[in-house]
């Protein structure tokens, strides 16, 4: 579903992708992993066009959409969780949801993003500001998936919440994953992105350093000290 080769990206004339290639097959899990500063981000942006590639190909279901903008690669099926949320802070939580909802036809609607999460269910009238860090997350996640994405990319999902609301937002994600979502995802945590995906890719230095499946790399104890300092 879709393919990088070789693709080259940075910001000014800063070089961060150094020919970056990877797939993501209809239906799989594939985590992105690295330390810091690997790259992991820039990729997805560079999909998503926010960080246009410099050079090579990218292409989501044969088509080519390296040039394409964000808001055209949304309404052709890519949904986008960004590290930072992108809540809408003086919205409501169902605002926040509605303003998206119908923009792709599908399966996903907002009744049924509150039957997957009840929290955002609860705190319906609730503005983006008043929530936690967790339902600010559990909102983002809701509100990618009314755009019924063919192809969802999900940046650090994770980052900064509780653990237990770190497993809550892994069983969602896992429900997901059940009905057949396909999913890059760039996460920190090595446990969590191994026990989720299928396959996975380690950047180091803007390139591809390890590549194949979850459970070997969740194995292999000397390429996730030498890639990710675990």
């Amino acid at each position: 579903m879709l393919r990088l080769d070789t693709v080259t990206a940075g910001y000014g004339e800063t070089q961060v992708l150094h020919g970056v290639s990877l797939e993501v097959g209809a239906g799989e899990v594939v985590a992105l992993l690295g330390r810091n500063g690997a790259g992991k981000t820039t990729t997805l942006r560079s999909i998503i066009g926010l960080t246009p590639a410099w050079a090579g190909r990218i292409t989501f279901d044969g088509q080519e959409i390296a040039r394409a903008k964000p808001h055209a690669l949304a309404l052709a099926g890519i949904g986008y969780l960004p590290e930072h949320r992108g809540v809408f802070p003086s919205l409501s939580v169902h605002e926040n949801l509605t303003l998206v909802a119908g923009r792709r036809p599908g399966a996903w609607t907002v009744a049924r993003v509150y039957d997957l999460f009840p929290r955002l269910a609860e705190r319906r009238q609730n503005g983006g500001a008043q929530l936690s860090g967790g339902e600010q997350q559990m909102l983002a996640i809701a509100r990618a998936l009314l755009l019924n994405p063919k192809l969802l990319l999900l940046d650090e999902p994770t980052e900064g919440l509780a653990p237990l609301i770190v497993r809550e937002i892994y069983q969602r994600l896992a429900d997901i994953k059940a009905e057949g979502a396909t999913v890059l995802l760039v996460e920190q945590s090595v446990r969590f992105a191994l026990e989720l995906a299928d396959r996975a890719y380690v950047l180091g230095r803007g390139q591809v350093e390890w590549q194949g499946e979850a459970a070997r790399l969740a194995g292999d104890a000397e390429a996730q000290r030498t890639w990710l300092g675990v």
